[in-house]
């Protein structure tokens, strides 16, 4: 009796994804109400989170990038962030954005591999793209030192 891939020269590897269960309805929704009523320290829960994911020991870990796009759009401003996917990720990128009174219009958010890709169009508070290009150098940095 042969195995599959038997004659092949190689063994047949079998690997079977972890699938976590999705979140409770009811205590994402409590946990979103605690959130928005400024009673849940979603940036401790995020590091503790963090902590708790184990990193290979000798994988290198790219450091982030942010771009602004120039001329990708003619109503928003593109920002493209390139980091290590983790926890929070786009909760920091997201704090970074608003801290500088940008709001989001669209997002295209991709995880290659362990590298997150994302992609965001952002507005200010008249819903135009931010004319001031020391505004999206500040939402760079700040991106950055939220990544570090």
């Amino acid at each position: 009796m042969s195995s599959p891939g038997a004659g092949h020269g190689r063994p047949r590897l079998h690997r079977r994804p972890r699938i976590r269960s999705p979140p409770d309805p009811a205590a994402f929704e409590a946990d979103l109400r605690r959130m928005l009523a400024d009673r849940l320290d979603v940036a401790g829960r995020l590091e503790r989170r963090a902590r708790s994911r184990r990193v290979r020991p000798g994988s290198p870990v790219p450091p982030p990038r942010v771009m602004i796009v120039d001329g990708a759009s003619s109503t928003a401003a593109v920002v493209e962030v390139r980091a290590h996917d983790r926890p929070g990720l786009l909760w920091r990128i997201g704090r970074a954005l608003g801290g500088h009174g940008l709001q989001i219009r669209a997002a295209q958010v991709d995880t290659l591999g362990a590298e997150a890709v994302d992609v965001f169009y952002v507005v200010d508070a008249r819903d135009r793209p931010p004319a001031d290009p020391s505004v999206l150098e500040a939402v760079r940095t700040d991106i950055l030192k939220a990544l570090a």
